[in-house]
């Protein structure tokens, strides 16, 4: 069983070398980087080639005009070869041991999507937060959809999960292009359309929190933007599950109440009034408010309380 690994690259000639390092100290052998230069201006395209020439046989470089996150990812699926997808962003780092135990969830169970713990690092490489997911094998991905919204857990960004090669063509998954929260927009429909999903109770990826990231620097127009990508995202999630039969309503409603939750959140943190306002009428169009929970006396409080605390 093979794994490829894409490793979408812009601007992080800092950080490369030891995404790289991870990935190719693996203690399971099976496995090919795909190293996506996504128009980077920096020297990263070095080394890239630096190490294209010592790991031939691992390491597959390929450039293309900048196109974003999405478009990387996407440029690097087309042309991996790999039973699974792993997706490692290019200034994040892995364990040794990540893809071995991959490896034995996979030959046991089958999953078409597997999920593991990130580990929040800064630079120094010191851990401060743990994102954890329920442990469990081989569930339905509506059961698995319900384990994860009850533990309470985030369920992006994309690489917090490996994904079956077949169970993602057959499904024609695609990160959408030129939007922010893209995981958002496609991660929890990998989870809740497979037969089978596991969570392993292990936090092998490193997701360094980079206070020099572009994600960081925020203007109004990208307040604004993400805030409306998000309701595309939400939009494109509705789209995906039409006509798909769904075996345990219980489960699509917790779908439903973890995707509105998210878009709620984003209301609750703007600041400007204006925006605020134009937001509001898209969730209320949308009738997002619906979704919220109410089938215990505290979740009928709860979404009370949203509703008049928002104005839904």
């Amino acid at each position: 069983m093979k794994f490829s690994v894409i490793v979408p690259i812009y601007n992080v000639e800092k950080y490369l070398r030891k995404c790289f390092d991870s990935i190719l100290e693996q203690t399971y052998d099976d496995f090919e980087i795909i190293a996506v230069n996504d128009g980077s201006p920096d020297k990263s395209q070095e080394i890239i080639d630096e190490y294209a020439e010592k790991f031939p046989q691992k390491l597959k470089g390929v450039v293309k005009e900048n196109g974003g996150l999405s478009d990387a990812r996407n440029y690097g699926i087309e042309r991996a070869s790999g039973d699974y997808y792993v997706f490692v962003d290019s200034d994040d780092y892995v364990a040794p041991d990540m893809l071995e135990r991959l490896s034995k969830e996979i030959e046991k169970s089958n999953p078409d999507v597997v999920g593991i713990n990130l580990a929040r690092v800064n630079e120094q490489g010191e851990t401060y937060e743990v994102m954890k997911k329920p442990a469990f094998s081989a569930l339905s991905g509506e059961m698995a959809v319900k384990e994860l919204v009850m533990f309470k857990t985030c369920f992006d960004p994309a690489c917090g999960f490996v994904y079956k090669a077949d169970y993602w063509r057959k499904n024609n998954f695609s990160f959408t292009k030129g939007i922010y929260h893209e995981d958002f927009a496609l991660v929890p429909v990998t989870v809740f359309l497979a037969d089978r999903v596991s969570c392993l109770d292990y936090a092998p990826y490193f997701y360094l929190c980079n206070q020099e990231s572009i994600t960081k620097k925020v203007t109004p127009e990208k307040t604004r933007k993400m805030a409306f990508d998000l309701l595309s995202g939400y939009d494109g999630m509705l789209e995906a599950l039409k006509n798909r039969k769904i075996k345990d309503e219980y489960c699509l409603r917790l779908f439903l109440h973890y995707i509105s939750s998210s878009l709620i959140f984003r209301l609750e943190s703007l600041q400007e009034s204006e925006l605020k306002d134009e937001y509001r009428k898209e969730l209320k169009k949308r009738k997002v408010a619906d979704n919220i929970m109410n089938d215990t006396f505290k979740r009928k409080i709860r979404k009370l309380l949203i509703k008049m605390k928002n104005g839904l």
